[in-house]
């Protein structure tokens, strides 16, 4: 992706957003500039449809028939994409209205966060958003309980099986660093994927735990099943820190917390920019979208951190999907960069010590996730050592190799013992 392309779809969507709050405000909407028009002309058509795929932008293009003028040539792909997000929101709705009537038959607090719930949120659609992965929010002392639920109905650990749903020693050290757990069942035509989290944020110490965000929750309704979800100012929170998280690579997550950002009083989004994440997303969303509810936030940020920060969301946004290290990708100095980024996001020794201690021992090494039985710490760190020095000599992908190459070393060793007694 070409910083041209990048550009002019930005400018696109800040058109397309302005627009949407003129619209809403009942004035007249503005239309595109000369000078857009001629970017948007200029610039091969693929190139376009790749950058508004990249960031997930299909659903907001289709929202508007200015689009359809502006880009005739991808007007019908761009249908094409939009039909395929809104069938895929129309699943993803029917998938989390079942699990919180699921979860509320069982008895289990349960918030959804993100999907359909910030869609209605930010516009009042189910599809307005697309397509998704369900992201379930439980107590971490009933992910044990949330677990065997979803299994209950058809859903398997993706990963193979883990210890992150025991009370052990291993149990807590697991919650403690990592966030979430990927679950999926193949249903229909195709695959179920669900998040289930006993973090909120892999941004930690910014908004309160479990409880404190059940006692404040609200609830939106799916086919006449009430689901609970984040207080509309928790959730302009969490979106400031699912964007900051993924270094505010994707423009659909600045687009959620700029319709977030309108629906808040003044004195209430003052108040919460304090928090310094919020700072910094509100600061490349203004970049983006140059809304005065964001201004009210983005204004109070440093000048310098500032500069730093949109350099940093310009080169992310100009990376593929998700490429948090980089283009050089794995590298000794582009892993320490990205530790030292999380470490500064989040808040509290504890949380600090959850990212040094998931870096040096990942949770994955700590049992076999085929047979589902915990490994040894001994295991566990010579797995770990061998991984990293792996890694510091170049070799692709490492972890896959080496568990192979381990687990036969330590059959062998078994049968050896065996033969030995």
């Amino acid at each position: 992706m070409s910083p041209e392309v990048l550009e002019a779809i930005k400018s696109l969507v800040r058109l397309l957003l302005e627009r949407e709050r003129q619209q809403l405000d009942g004035i007249a909407s503005a239309r595109a500039s000369a000078d857009l028009m001629l970017r948007l002309k200029t610039i091969p058509s693929q190139a376009l449809l790749s950058t508004i795929k990249r960031n997930r932008l299909a659903c907001l293009m289709q929202a508007d028939p200015l689009v359809g003028e502006l880009l005739p040539e991808i007007q019908s792909r761009l249908k094409d994409l939009g039909r395929v997000e809104t069938m895929a929101a129309l699943a993803l709705a029917s998938l989390t209205r079942e699990t919180a009537v699921l979860f509320e038959q069982n008895a289990i607090p349960m918030l959804v966060i993100k999907g359909i719930p910030l869609a209605i949120q930010t516009t009042g659609s189910i599809t307005s958003r697309g397509r998704g992965d369900l992201d379930l929010f439980v107590d971490p002392k009933r992910l044990g309980e949330a677990v065997e639920l979803l299994v209950s109905v058809g859903f398997t650990q993706s990963h193979g099986a883990s210890l992150h749903g025991e009370q052990s020693q291993l149990g807590r050290y697991s919650r403690f660093v990592d966030m979430e757990l990927s679950m999926h069942r193949h249903h229909g035509l195709g695959t179920q994927w669900i998040d289930l989290h006993w973090h909120v944020s892999h941004i930690r110490g910014v908004l309160p735990g479990f409880n404190g965000l059940w006692s404040m929750r609200t609830s939106v309704s799916i086919g006449n099943q009430e689901v609970q979800t984040l207080a509309l100012h928790d959730a302009f929170i969490h979106a400031c820190c699912h964007a900051a998280t993924d270094r505010w690579m994707c423009l659909r997550n600045l687009v959620d917390v700029e319709r977030l950002s309108r629906r808040i009083s003044a004195e209430k989004l003052f108040r919460l920019g304090c928090q310094k994440v919020v700072q910094k997303t509100c600061l490349v969303a203004y970049d983006l979208i140059d809304s005065p509810s964001l201004n009210i936030i983005s204004a109070r940020a440093n000048q310098l951190a500032a500069s730093r920060v949109l350099l940093d969301a310009r080169e992310q946004q100009l990376l593929p999907w998700r490429s948090c290290l980089g283009s050089s990708g794995w590298t000794i100095k582009s892993r320490f960069k990205f530790t030292i980024y999380r470490l500064r996001l989040s808040h509290g020794f504890s949380h600090w010590l959850s990212v040094i201690f998931g870096d040096v021992m990942p949770t994955a090494l700590l049992i076999d996730p085929q047979a589902g039985r915990q490994r040894s710490l001994l295991w566990a760190f010579k797995a770990r050592f061998l991984e990293l020095t792996a890694r510091f000599k170049g070799r692709e992908k490492p972890r896959d190799l080496l568990m192979t190459q381990i687990n036969s070393s330590e059959h062998a060793g078994n049968q050896k013992n065996k033969t030995v007694s």
